[in-house]
């Protein structure tokens, strides 16, 4: 699960953001202002730094530049300021990108995946591959080994988020959410039996896909 902090004086827009983010499988911790980003910045790791410009105490700009002094995690910033000097303004504080408001939430968080990919270097447009492990996402086929392997697309899309959250453990619930929607209102283990399937259609290379007692999956890469 990839972990976002996300920085807005406005304590409406911090809560709709956090839930819209948490249902599509992220985890999120919200800061008040520039100065309580900074000080969670210092004392927690995180995939995204996601930095409102006007906000009181220390704004946005000033607070990127702060942790950029010991982070290299990506920074977006979020802000209605949108003329030219300020996306200036905003990549010389050391950020990585700009989402000017109003935005949709859905736009958010494709912004935030893919800030996130760029960031851990995963190439999404040609191939994934892990452990021998190959998934090509155009064709959307799966190799072990360099031989195919046969998935349904809902065990080809498990499989990719397991291996796009590698190392991370994932909780049933929020892989259902992920992969079965929101909405979907069926036993979360369901889930263990498309990893069953999956395992079983990875044959040598099942022992990637870790079991976490009580909690979930993760995809294993040493």
């Amino acid at each position: 699960m990839f972990k976002i902090l996300f920085a807005d004086d406005e304590i409406k827009m911090r809560e709709t953001v956090r839930d819209y983010l948490c249902a599509k499988g992220l985890e999120v911790v919200l800061a008040k202002d520039g100065e309580d980003a900074c000080e969670k910045a210092s004392e927690q790791d995180f995939d995204l730094i996601i930095l409102d410009i006007m906000m009181p105490e220390i704004n946005g700009i000033t607070a990127c530049r702060s942790i950029r002094k010991e982070n290299s995690a990506p920074i977006l910033f979020l802000t209605a300021l949108g003329d030219e000097r300020d996306f200036l303004a905003g990549y010389s504080a050391g950020c990585d990108d700009y989402l000017t408001k109003p935005y949709p939430l859905s736009v958010l968080y494709e912004k935030c995946m893919a800030t996130i990919r760029r960031y851990r270097g995963i190439d999404r447009e040609n191939r994934m591959e892990e452990n021998g492990i190959i998934l090509d996402l155009a064709a959307r086929k799966v190799f072990v080994d360099g031989k195919e392997i046969v998935l349904s697309n809902k065990d080809f899309k498990l499989l990719k988020y397991l291996m796009d959250n590698k190392n991370i453990v994932l909780k049933r619930e929020i892989i259902l959410s992920r992969i079965w929607g929101y909405d979907f209102d069926g036993d979360e283990r369901v889930v263990d039996t498309h990893i069953k399937i999956i395992r079983k259609a990875l044959g040598e290379k099942s022992d990637c896909i870790k079991t976490v007692i009580n909690v979930g999956y993760c995809f294993e890469v040493k």
